[in-house]
């Protein structure tokens, strides 16, 4: 047994390595220059051995037909290896330059999110959020200058503003009357655009366009005109963000650019972050009807992450009466909105909670939802939504840094969450007194798992902290335990 094991492993290690034999070989015979060493490194882990099978014998059959010569390689394989470096803009640009066949199997994925890529630095291995604690190690790890970024920044907005010619840019003076001719319309491939991205990268146009004579000086390239270049043009986004908790580079495990996230400001001004959000977000708000009336933009939209702290109720209102086939939602009902008296803030956060319920009752099918930083006030309402409307199709729950005082309430309402797969409680916050009071999940004379039965859970976490930021031990152990026994596929956390 052992012998056919390894023999089986042997074969598998052989397969791969013939596979990007063939990749490598295919590329040099193309292009005199060498590939990224990206495109090999851990591929062989993750391409289906399956596929890898069956598309090479295909490939050597065709090559015995053809008497030993074949002159590409099948696009099927094409695709795979392709699909595998979908996170890898160096890759990728590798694979644009090796054929027309693989250019074309390639373009779509790199020009999917050119915003993301943009920012993305694959050689900074700190953690995301490292810039919280100590920037300065973030900005000594810099590999690239911002010199350019702002070229870069500039020379990808260009390409889309020459796409569509726009007299509006054209008369300002910011593209040429005649312009360069674009090979693609990228607006086709365009599937995740982030507005944070965006707005930095419109900031890195105008500083460029600072010391460089061949655009109009007069006229800087404004966030507004932009958007709205983008809600107009665009038929196929499927995420749409504005996420100042690089929540989606976390997920993709990648690094946002220092340059990304350092921005907290205007130029013009000493406006700070709190206020940049609300500039964003009062844009939005103030195009709600332009919103409305442009649904090409958001009908195919199945991936919405807000993760800033301001109010966002206008705008959650306007998308649900437009959005209704969201999968994955990530989004902040923040406790940290400034108010003089914390009535008022429990207020605030109850509206908007009520509005994104608006939008959770308007999806057909919700897979995913992420909620961050809310009060216990809000948390109510927006479970009960699920409970309403996403039971079936709800698999992933995952809250970070909310209050709750109430657990028994929550246990309520995931008895109802039959196909929940995933639940997380990360860094939720909840007061001692609960325990030293012996009430919620802490009264032993009651009940706490009656009704409650998860038969599709497989993960769960349950982290919480008490109101000093101290680990709650305690009640993170009671809330597991009720939680295993109510999950079958679970053993432990």
């Amino acid at each position: 047994m052992h012998a056919t094991t390894s023999l089986l492993c042997n074969t598998a290690k052989w397969l791969k390595k013939v596979t990007y034999l063939i990749i490598y070989t295919e590329y040099n015979k193309r292009c005199n220059m060498p590939l990224s060493v990206n495109i090999f490194r851990h591929y062989s882990d993750s391409i289906s051995l399956s596929i890898v099978i069956m598309l090479l014998l295909d490939f050597f059959k065709k090559k015995k037909k053809d008497n030993g010569y074949s002159k590409t390689l099948p696009p099927e394989l094409i695709r795979q290896i392709v699909l595998y470096l979908k996170n890898d803009k160096k890759s990728l640009h590798s694979c644009l330059l090796v054929s027309r066949v693989w250019c074309k199997e390639t373009v779509d994925l790199l020009w999917r999110k050119p915003f993301h890529f943009l920012y993305t630095c694959n050689k900074i291995n700190t953690s995301v959020f490292s810039r919280f604690k100590n920037s300065k190690s973030i900005i000594n790890q810099r590999h690239c200058s911002k010199e350019k970024l702002q070229y870069q920044a500039t020379n990808l907005l260009k390409t889309y503003l020459l796409i569509k010619h726009d007299k509006e840019f054209v008369k300002k003076g910011i593209i040429k009357e005649k312009g360069e001719r674009i090979t693609f319309d990228y607006f086709e491939f365009l599937c995740a655009l982030d507005l944070h991205e965006l707005y930095c990268a419109i900031k890195y146009w105008n500083q460029w366009n600072k010391t460089n004579s061949k655009f109009n000086k007069e006229n800087p390239l404004t966030f507004k005109s932009v958007i709205e270049y983008f809600f107009m043009n665009t038929p196929k986004l499927e995420t749409f963000s504005l996420d100042t908790k690089f929540i989606l580079y976390k997920i993709n495990n990648k690094n946002p650019c220092s340059f990304l996230t350092e921005v907290n400001k205007y130029d013009e001004d000493d406006r700070n972050l709190y206020q940049w959000d609300n500039y964003i977000l009062n844009l939005l708000t103030n195009e709600s009807k332009f919103l409305l009336e442009t649904t090409q933009f958001f009908v195919n939209l199945n991936e919405l992450v807000f993760t800033v702290n301001e109010m966002k109720s206008d705008i959650l209102f306007s998308l649900s009466k437009i959005c209704h086939n969201i999968q994955k939602l990530i989004i902040t009902i923040s406790s940290h909105i400034f108010v003089s008296k914390w009535k008022w803030k429990e207020n605030y956060i109850s509206y908007e909670a009520e509005q994104l319920t608006s939008l959770i009752r308007s999806q057909r099918n919700l897979v995913y939802f992420e909620l961050f930083d809310t009060l216990e006030v809000g948390i109510s309402k927006i479970l009960n939504s699920l409970k309403e409307s996403q039971y079936n199709s709800l698999k992933s729950l995952i809250f970070n840094n909310i209050y709750i005082n109430c657990n028994s309430e929550i246990l309520f309402y995931l008895q109802f969450l039959q196909n929940l797969q995933e639940l997380k409680f990360n860094k939720c916050i909840c007061y001692r007194i609960i325990m030293f009071n012996k009430i919620d999940i802490f009264d032993e004379e009651k009940n706490h798992e009656k009704g409650l039965w998860l038969p599709n859970l497989k993960y769960l976490q349950v982290d919480y902290i008490d109101e000093n930021k101290v680990e709650f031990k305690e009640l993170s152990f009671i809330l597991s335990s009720i939680l295993i026994r109510c999950s079958p596929l679970i053993d432990s956390i």
